[in-house]
């Protein structure tokens, strides 16, 4: 599974893209596949 990842707050340039191990999911969970996302610049401001 990919995942944009945010190693510290700051610049668009603390974002990596990264390979991570699908979450386990409860019987009374679901895992909904994201094909977009959005992303504000100040969000990865905010800590």
């Amino acid at each position: 599974m990919k995942a944009l990842i945010l190693k510290r707050y700051g610049k668009s340039d603390q974002l990596a893209f990264a390979d991570i191990s699908p979450p386990v999911i409860k019987p009374d969970e679901m895992l909904v596949q994201v094909h977009a996302a959005g992303l504000n610049p100040i969000d990865n401001m905010i800590p």
